[in-house]
Parts: C-alpha cells; sequence; structure tokens
C-alpha cells in the first residue's frame, strides 16, 4: 500500500517546503504515522548521506501501538533522525508552539473529531509552522465496489465528510485559526497484479468480501479488467496551511 500513499505523501512533503531540502531546524510530527511512509519518503528523498547530516528531526506518533512498534523497527535498521511513540492525535502530548510541521498522510478521515486534531495540530506548531495533510477523494478501489458490490454503501467521508471538499477542508482549517490554506487535488495512477491486489483488497475489507460477495468481486474484477496487471486512479486532496 506504500508505493500509493507514499504519491500523495511525497507531493504533501513538497507543499509543506520540507522537500527538496528541509529547512534548517525542522522539527517534524508525523502524527498517524502508520508504518511510517512518511518519515521513509522524507529520509529517502534527501539521500543517505544527507539523512546522517540534514538538520531534520521527526517525531512518527500513531495511537496504534502494532503501527508504532513497525516504524520504531525501521528507524533503527535506516537509521533516520527520528523516533517512534504513542500520540492520539486529538490530545497530542506535547507542549504549545513546539514543531515547525506537524503532518497527517490519511489520517483525519478515520478520526471521530476532525476540528479537535486541528485544534492541537494548531496548538503544537510554532508560529510560522506549516501543517500539511492528505484525504482521499476516491480512492482507487472505490469505483470497483460500487460497481462489484451490490451491499456495498460508499463511506459518508468521501462524498459529505468534513474532509470531502475543498470547502469544507477550508473551513474546518480557518476555523482552527490557520492561515494560507492550499488544497490541491492530486490524481495518479498505480498499476498492480490482480491477484496481488485481491489478496490486499480481501484482507482490508473482509468484513464486506466475505462468501458470496467475495467471489463476485472478485469475478466482476477479472472480467473488467483481466488476470494479470491492471491500473486504477486514485484521487486526493493535498492540503497546507500555516500558523501565523
Amino acid at each position: 500500500m506504500e508505493e500509493i500513499t507514499g504519491v500523495p505523501a511525497h507531493a504533501m512533503l513538497v507543499q509543506a517546503g520540507l522537500l527538496p531540502v528541509p529547512p534548517a531546524g525542522a522539527l517534524v510530527l508525523d502524527n498517524a504515522c502508520g508504518g511510517g511512509v512518511v518519515a521513509a519518503r522524507l529520509f529517502g528523498a534527501v539521500g543517505p548521506i544527507r539523512r546522517r547530516t540534514a538538520d531534520v528531526r521527526v517525531v512518527c506518533g500513531d495511537l496504534a501501538e502494532r503501527m508504532v512498534r513497525c516504524t520504531a523497527r525501521r528507524i533503527e535498521k535506516h537509521g533516520w533522525n527520528a523516533d517512534a511513540r504513542v500520540v492520539d492525535a486529538q490530545a497530542m502530548p506535547f507542549p504549545d508552539n513546539h514543531f515547525t510541521h506537524t503532518l497527517m498522510n490519511f489520517g483525519i478521515q478515520l478520526i471521530p473529531d476532525n476540528a479537535l486534531v486541528l485544534k492541537e495540530s494548531f496548538r503544537v506548531l510554532r508560529p510560522g509552522g506549516t501543517i500539511g495533510l492528505t484525504t482521499w477523494i476516491a480512492p482507487g478501489w472505490l469505483d470497483s465496489f460500487k460497481r462489484g458490490v451490490p451491499t456495498f454503501v460508499e463511506p459518508p467521508l468521501f462524498k459529505s465528510g468534513p474532509m470531502a471538499t475543498e470547502e469544507s477542508i477550508t473551513r474546518l482549517l480557518t476555523g482552527a485559526g490557520f492561515t494560507q490554506v492550499n488544497v490541491r487535488p492530486l490524481a495518479f495512477e498505480h498499476t498492480d497484479a490482480m491477484e496481488r491486489f485481491l489478496r490486499y483488497i480481501g484482507a482490508v475489507f473482509k468484513t464486506i468480501l466475505v462468501g458470496g460477495t467475495k467471489e463476485r468481486y472478485e469475478e466482476y474484477m477479472k472480467e473488467r479488467y483481466g488476470e494479470g496487471d491492471f491500473t486504477l486512479t486514485w484521487k486526493a486532496f493535498v492540503i497546507t496551511a500555516v500558523k501565523q
């Protein structure tokens, strides 16, 4: 999945001013870090030499201890200037005015109180600091679910959720105190092997794709795209804003 979520993560890092070269003294919070894709993209892009000398430090936080352990192993393996810890994005254990950047790659749509996440992000950012976010407009699997799974109901987070449109995103960020809100749509293609995709999607949506529903979906996908490599289009928003 990182080959997919990593594309918007990279765009977010560029839009937030952390790539191609991180600013001196950057202290970055990667919130809802998952397996560490944002840190991997950041430290991978600055290169093996600058990775050890670049004046940037990342705190990778996630509410799930399993994800924190996964990211901690990657940090140790690759020698990133980072650490991983348990962080609740709705009640962060950091002082006011602490980070130069707070980032969240596809996490905010899954957290109950989006406004509280933004309020907390604003609090822990230094004046002049930047928040970076990504949200899904339409993940690549969405159209196939609407067509191939008769019982599937599209989640409201993609159409009417608080982070679903440019207008609602801007309203939430300005309501939290941010300025210079920049919401950019990003569409990109990803090619995958059919069997690999079906294994992944079956694991992610194991409560939906069960029994005959799973069989019908797999038949639909193979009839539409064939049994080899195929390409889906993924659509996201890449968002930045500034704490003045």
